[in-house]
């Protein structure tokens, strides 16, 4: 989940803080909407590495994961040798699920398969090793602080008793009974609204809405009272971490932490390929029809409008015949350019259904693209 840049901007926004220690797009979305067949070649925006990591599950040959960040390149770094390492609980422990107070004695034994770049970031950080990397990311701070007020203004034993709900009918009596408080839309007032936002930089571009909302913090609301109502809760690692501040249980995880899936995705690491660029000049290196399926996370609320252009018209130019895109939508609306609408086509109805059931509720929207296969010519030579 990039940090969205005003649409005013040049070219790109240069980002050199980690900005996320897990993924915050549901990886079940991009599973659905790409399709990978297995062999197939996929891009990646690497983020928090989570979604990189779970789309080896689908056996492809390889995936070249790309992101502007270094930060985000070294965090996936250290991932990928705690996997290699670690027993799975030790891992759990590591990466921050579970309590641990030898994280820094792990990272010391870590450290050797680590880039030199690598390992000088994540030696100088021992607060973040120590608390557990996917905690330290500068959002996982916005949602500690969200998750505390939570816990503050609902109580734990209200985030308990919706976590139990076992089916969507509870979620929502419970959602119109007891959740939905004025301490609970007071939150979304006192920490998503215009004022917090402009104090962090975001100008006047930022504050459109394409979704009937009146400002950011009604936005976000409905988002979330989606998620509460219409989207199972048991399941939904991200709800948990917005409103209880952790992982509640040991299988409501991402799916490359699960203990069936471990060995599957630690023996196919070699096919991960680490990339730190912008993902439009990257592309512009590869031939053509070369990538099979990207995930492009929320990528273009990075760019200008021109840049936009030009990371889809890589797109439409690399990917191979049949490939599949997933990308977001956060707070500024983004489409491909009208001028590639035939070449990268929008499937309207799955990317509805992918929004309705997306567990990690911030985005307003979700699309699926396809490219088509080459049209064939008919025309019948003159005898």
């Amino acid at each position: 989940m990039p940090t969205p840049a005003p649409n005013t901007q040049k070219h790109q926004v240069a980002l050199f803080t980690l900005l996320f220690g897990s993924n915050w797009e549901d990886p079940e979305a991009d599973r659905r909407a790409l399709a990978i067949h297995p062999g197939q070649t996929l891009m990646t925006v690497t983020s928090g590495g989570c979604n990189t990591l779970t789309l080896l599950l689908e056996d492809p040959a390889r995936i070249f994961t790309v992101d502007i960040n270094p930060t985000q390149s070294w965090l996936l770094e250290l991932k990928i040798a705690a996997i290699r390492a670690l027993s799975p609980t030790q891992l759990r422990a590591f990466l921050g699920l579970t309590p641990s107070t030898t994280r820094l004695a792990t990272f010391e034994t870590l450290r050797p398969d680590l880039s030199t770049a690598a390992a000088d970031y994540w030696t100088a950080k021992p607060q973040a090793i120590r608390s557990g990397v996917i905690h330290a990311g500068n959002y996982e701070s916005f949602v500690r602080l969200f998750s505390r007020l939570v816990r503050l203004l609902q109580g734990k034993k209200r985030i308990a008793a919706l976590f139990r709900s076992t089916t969507l009918d509870q979620q929502r009596a419970f959602f119109d009974s007891t959740w939905n408080t004025v301490q609970w839309r007071l939150i979304f007032k006192v920490l998503v609204s215009k004022t917090i936002l402009a104090r962090r930089g975001l100008t006047a571009d930022y504050f459109k809405f394409d979704d009937g909302s009146a400002s950011f913090s009604e936005s976000f609301f409905r988002r979330s009272k989606r998620a509460l109502t219409e989207i199972p809760i048991q399941s939904n690692y991200f709800l948990a971490q917005y409103l209880a501040g952790a992982y509640l249980t040991p299988e409501a995880v991402p799916a490359y932490l699960l203990p069936e899936n471990l060995p599957i995705v630690k023996s196919r690491l070699d096919r991960i390929h680490i990339l730190t660029a912008p993902a439009q000049e990257w592309m512009s290196t590869l031939p053509a029809a070369s990538i099979d399926a990207f995930a492009l996370s929320n990528i273009c609320e990075l760019m200008s409008l021109d840049e936009t252009a030009r990371l889809f018209a890589e797109v439409a130019r690399t990917a191979s015949p049949g490939a599949r895109i997933i990308f977001r939508n956060l707070m500024i609306p983004r489409a491909v350019p009208e001028f590639l609408s035939t070449r990268l086509v929008l499937d309207e109805p799955l990317s509805r259904e992918l929004l309705a059931a997306d567990r990690s509720f911030v985005y307003s929207r979700v699309h699926a693209y396809t490219v088509p296969p080459p049209v064939e010519n008919s025309t019948t030579p003159n005898p």
